[in-house]
């Protein structure tokens, strides 16, 4: 009796998730979201085009470039990434600003589509006509719209999916998606330079930045019309005082918690582990194994497919679990690995991309998910722009230094008197590797530090999942109580010299943080 009940228990919940999935497949904003992972398809394709096409063997920009008698430097290339990153260490807030208060999300939305249209026409031309100044424009305009489309993206999908089930996976899945635009360009950029031109290159890349730019006006009709339907509330825009919100942020930057800035140098320092090796590593595996250019491409991509395929079982498994500051000493430590690996051994390239990509969705899973509970809830929005805004820095100075050590390592690297397609020497890379080495040791010396700092104040961020919402309880009644015994000094006078300062100094020396360190007081005021 006991097995037929076990089995109509089992029978009845899989019957009810067949029902869940049938009723949520006739949902509108799962075909919206299908549209909604396009919207950042271009922008993605298009980032890479200097680390897949820029230099090295082959049909490259480099090559085009000397082909016409002109200079095209390691360093000129790499600043095409730098370029990239500087407009963003102030958009990543300012875009936000734009889009809940001054142009609302569709407008927005359609604003940064054009600019990353734009750009990549700008970067065509400067490709064909081989000259410099274009592409560099070309890469801030791009700049200007791609980090923040992506936070269009992100506030469309949260509209769409707010109060139905699957926001998370909703989510997990643009990003994957964005990934595979990154994919795309290193398996298919080089391949159409190659049987072409590169010329050819650029021009699908405008290819992605079309479609794109089409699902952008599908989704912005979509929303209208949803609207007018009553399928999703009428947006509103924000009607309070703006001057005052705008000028309390560098306050609210100012007054975070050492938890976040830990969390911002695990970001930075890891992402310039990452990215900046990404844009030389086609070049690098040429060098170390010996690949052809389309074969070190290729290589590389496995990066982006691996965490794009990983991203939605890995962040389950994280946000299941818990216990998001080990998940982020485990992804530091194991960047120091790849990179050690890189340096010290001929491990196919392959399966150790594989493995960055493993472990930046860790990386990914830990870190950002991490930022509400380090910060007070009233400046969640402005600690993201401000971390983005920091990782932009790193990404925008890693590049440069890169592309400065390639080139002084580089033979005819600045005269066009030998045209020459040799790559620096393997020696040029190893320095280069060095560098993201120490970019990934100071990380995961930061992760560790975010370890005894969070234990120190409450342990939220290293919590199980099951045990964190017991722990903000025990927070939020030790900020209750702490605040509880605060005398009312209002109306006290003061004798002599004796400041209301020296009155509460008690409560304002050790003995206030022997009894609620300030970081645990900020955590506990996120959680109400």
């Amino acid at each position: 009796m006991a097995s037929e009940s076990h089995d109509g228990i089992v029978a009845e919940q899989g019957s009810s998730v067949w029902s869940v999935l049938r009723e949520e497949a006739c949902e509108l904003h799962w075909y919206v979201l299908i549209v909604a992972c396009l919207l950042t398809f271009g922008s993605y394709y298009i980032y890479d085009f200097p680390g897949s096409i820029g230099s090295g063997r082959g049909n490259t920009i480099e090559n085009h470039f000397k082909a016409h008698q002109k200079i095209y430097t390691e360093s000129m290339n790499q600043y095409l990434y730098s370029v990239y990153s500087w407009p963003n260490t102030v958009l990543s807030i300012v875009g936000g600003l734009l889009i809940d208060r001054y142009l609302g999300l569709r407008r927005a939305m359609l604003l940064f589509s054009v600019l990353i249209l734009t750009g990549s026409v700008l970067f065509y031309i400067g490709v064909h006509a081989t000259t410099y100044w274009i592409m560099f424009v070309a890469r801030i305009v791009f700049g200007l719209g791609g980090e923040s489309l992506s936070v269009s993206q992100s506030a469309f999908v949260a509209r769409w999916f707010k109060g139905h089930r699957g926001m998370a996976l909703a989510f997990g899945i643009t990003i994957s998606f964005s990934g595979i635009g990154s994919s795309f360009n290193f398996l298919f950029a080089p391949a159409i330079a190659n049987k072409w031109s590169v010329d050819a290159a650029a021009v699908s890349g405008i290819a992605a930045c079309l479609i794109s730019m089409l699902a952008c006006v599908v989704l912005v009709m979509a929303d209208r019309n949803a609207e007018c339907r009553g399928y999703l509330s009428v947006a509103v825009e924000d009607e309070s005082d703006s001057t005052e919100k705008d000028e309390s942020v560098c306050s609210d930057v100012l007054q975070m918690p050492l938890a976040y800035w830990l969390l911002c140098a695990v970001c930075v320092f890891c992402y310039t582990a990452i990215l900046p090796f990404v844009g030389v590593g086609k070049n690098f595996f040429q060098v170390k194994y010996g690949y052809t250019g389309d074969a070190a491409a290729r290589c590389l991509s496995f990066y982006r497919i691996t965490s794009a395929v990983a991203s939605p079982v890995i962040g389950l498994a994280v946000d299941s679990v818990g216990r998001n500051t080990w998940w982020l000493i485990l992804a530091c430590s194991c960047f120091v690995a790849i990179h050690v690996l890189f340096m010290a051994t001929m491990i196919p390239g392959v399966v150790l991309m594989v493995l960055m990509g493993c472990f930046y969705t860790f990386l990914v899973s830990g870190l950002w998910p991490s930022v509400p509970w380090a910060v007070p809830s009233t400046v969640v929005g402005v600690a993201y722009g401000a971390m983005t805004s920091i990782q932009n820095i790193g990404l925008a100075l890693f590049p440069m230094v890169v592309g400065a050590i390639l080139d002084h390592f580089r033979q005819n690297g600045n005269s066009t008197a030998e045209l020459t397609q040799d790559l620096p020497p393997l020696e040029a890379y190893m320095w280069t590797e060095a560098l993201f080495l120490v970019s990934a040791l100071i990380a995961f010396l930061a992760s560790v530090t975010l370890l005894v700092e969070d234990q120190r104040t409450g342990g939220v961020l290293s919590a199980t999942s099951a045990k964190r919402p017991q722990i903000v309880e025990d927070l939020n009644r030790l900020q209750n109580d702490f605040e509880g015994v605060v005398p009312d000094l209002e109306g006290v006078e003061y004798d002599g010299e004796e400041s209301q300062d020296q009155v509460t100094e008690p409560l304002t020396g050790t003995a206030r943080v022997d009894a609620v360190p300030n970081e645990v007081a900020t955590r506990a005021h996120s959680m109400k």
